[in-house]
């Protein structure tokens, strides 16, 4: 059969079929009487089944490979998938930054292309990189003993895998608010007492803090009724001492002012952390149980526990 009848019965354009030919998918015969080609119902079994491949984006080099019985189906179908499934990924990432500059309303050029190489960037960072990123920001935004103080509270749930779409925008999210929030003024008086603490007592807490977390977040019950317990007393201790209570007020409020000047909603942080990190946000369920123990206590849950 000629080339047109191939044509109608693979629904193949002439110009696919030629192009079939040259890559060495297919090799008919030619009458040697006027050197037209010769399609055979071979060549149109093979031409069906490159048509339906190239449908399903399967490379012509590969189905070359499959023709050439140097590859099977499916490995190749494998193959295909598995870059079929990063492209999606390297769209949706592009998609979330699009997004996200849309949302912004940003108008410079320059802004625009440094935004969308951070975003790119962080978004391709490994678990390990992503819990320095975050740490190295935040001690950036608060400063000397304090920031480390911050990075303590956050540093046991710092593990993130950003591996769905949900996951994806919290992370591109939380980027963006750490990126925008002002860095803390390091010569603040709060500041300045917090960088007056030792140093060693700062790692003592870390890595206590650490483990108290984690066997908080999983919901260990003796640990929940010894923090209790401290809370209570703590709670009582203040009350019973009027100058003590003014004291403790102050200092609350100082401390809460300290957060008001970074110009942006700490929950906002929390909030993409909960997404992000499983035990994150079992530990903040668990946590507000605690603040409902006594309502100054509850005015002043910010300070004892991220939420």
């Amino acid at each position: 059969m000629n080339i047109k009848i191939a044509a109608e019965k693979t629904g193949l354009t002439k110009k696919a079929i030629k192009y079939y030919e040259c890559e060495g998918l297919i090799n008919p015969s030619k009458n040697s009487s006027n050197n037209y080609r010769e399609y055979t119902d071979t060549d149109i079994v093979k031409l069906n089944l490159i048509g339906a491949l190239r449908i399903i984006d399967i490379p012509v080099s590969e189905i070359k490979c499959l023709i050439e019985g140097n590859k099977s189906l499916p490995d190749i179908m494998k193959n295909t998938l598995n870059k079929i499934t990063e492209n999606i990924s390297n769209l949706e990432k592009s998609r979330l930054i699009i997004s996200n500059i849309l949302n912004k309303n940003l108008e410079d050029y320059s802004t625009i292309g440094e935004q969308v190489r951070k975003l790119r960037e962080t978004l391709e960072f490994s678990i390990s990189e992503k819990k320095e990123f975050i740490s190295t920001r935040l001690l950036k935004i608060f400063p000397g003993n304090f920031g480390k103080l911050v990075v303590c509270s956050y540093e046991p749930f710092l593990n993130i895998a950003v591996d769905s779409d949900e996951k994806k925008d919290a992370w591109v999210k939380l980027v963006e608010f750490l990126d925008d929030i002002n860095e803390m003024d390091h010569t603040q008086s709060f500041i300045k007492l917090m960088n007056s603490i030792d140093v060693n007592k700062i790692e003592e807490y870390r890595q206590k803090s650490k483990e108290d977390m984690l066997k908080f977040s999983e919901a260990n019950s003796s640990l929940m009724e010894r923090y209790k317990k401290q809370y209570i007393a703590f709670i009582r201790s203040i009350n019973e001492d009027e100058e003590k209570k003014k004291m403790f007020s102050n200092s609350m409020d100082q401390c809460k002012d300290v957060f008001n000047c970074i110009g942006g909603d700490i929950n906002t942080f929390d909030k993409c952390l909960e997404i992000l990190n499983e035990d994150y946000k079992k530990y903040r369920k668990i946590g507000n149980k605690f603040y409902k123990i006594k309502p100054f206590m509850k005015k002043h849950k910010w300070l004892f526990y991220n939420g």
